[in-house]
């Protein structure tokens, strides 16, 4: 008996795949030796961290200002159209 052509398909692509991954696997271990060569100064290291840890953090912090601007003149659109949850009737003083 012989196989039919999607047999055959089957079996080309898990070849194909076999080889990818084995590529792949090869240059993840030749990245892994070309970084394991690369001598970084701890120094350099840790300046580079913490100066990403500031980036970050100072990333947080702009979004909780950018968040806190944007409810702010939310709920001033609101105030000024008189949208509130309450009708407060005569209780504005003029």
């Amino acid at each position: 008996m012989s196989r039919t052509a999607s047999g055959k398909s089957r079996v080309r692509m898990g070849r194909y795949r076999r080889a990818l991954t084995t590529r792949g696997q090869y240059w993840k271990m030749y990245l892994a030796m070309k970084l394991r060569r690369l001598r970084v100064p701890s120094p350099l290291l840790l300046l580079a961290s913490t100066l990403a840890g500031f980036f970050m953090l100072g990333l947080l912090m702009l979004s909780v200002v950018v968040i806190d601007v944007i409810s702010t003149l939310f709920l001033l659109c609101r105030k000024l159209l008189r949208l509130g949850r309450h009708h407060q009737g005569n209780a504005v003083a003029r």
